[in-house]
């Protein structure tokens, strides 16, 4: 009987490991935290975001590169800018402004890494941001921004978990960019 039980769990494990490594892609759904303020007062401000990741997927769900792709569902740099766009009128900026006075956001990194351990993986996320403070042909402030996620899992994570993790850090990198006030007033001059 004992053979028999061992079996089933083999069988079981199996079938759902395959399961665990099907395709999935991330729903980006930033949740914009920016203060409201009247630091914009009504200035024409330009948001032009660049994606520059070394790939456009952000790794594997499995462990040391094994099992399917994780990617993103739709444009990231349009879902980006929109939630920028936002969180910049919410402290009075115009945001249909010109190029002599932009915000330029590179992404330089969205990366989704599970390491094996002993008993338990280790899931690390991590988003890295360049905000750029654009004034005609000066580019007089710039900071990079990142979000961080890192958790010992022991098992591979599901579809929920990934979006409500990968967001989590896209939404600190993002919240950081909308809160530096030096990058606000640079923009508001």
């Amino acid at each position: 009987m004992s053979l028999f039980r061992t079996a089933i769990v083999a069988i079981a494990a199996v079938v759902l490991s395959g399961c665990a490594f099907q395709k999935q892609a991330v729903r980006i759904e930033p949740k914009v935290d920016a203060p409201q303020s009247t630091i914009g007062s009504g200035k024409l401000t330009m948001v032009n975001v660049a994606d520059e990741r070394p790939r456009s997927t952000l790794g594997t769900r499995g462990v040391s590169g094994i099992g399917e792709q994780l990617t993103v569902d739709g444009d990231l740099p349009k879902i980006l800018e929109a939630s920028i766009v936002q969180g910049l009128q919410k402290q009075g900026f115009a945001t249909n402004g010109p190029l002599e006075n932009q915000l330029r956001v590179e992404i330089r990194n969205l990366d989704y890494v599970l390491n094996s351990g002993f008993w338990a993986g280790k899931l690390n996320i991590e988003f890295l941001l360049k905000g750029i403070c654009i004034k005609g042909n000066a580019r007089p402030y710039e900071q990079m921004y990142r979000g961080e996620y890192r958790k010992n899992v022991q098992i591979v994570q599901g579809a929920k978990s990934n979006n409500l993790f990968v967001n989590d850090v896209v939404s600190q990198a993002i919240n950081s960019l909308l809160k530096d006030e030096k990058l606000m007033r640079c923009l508001a001059e």
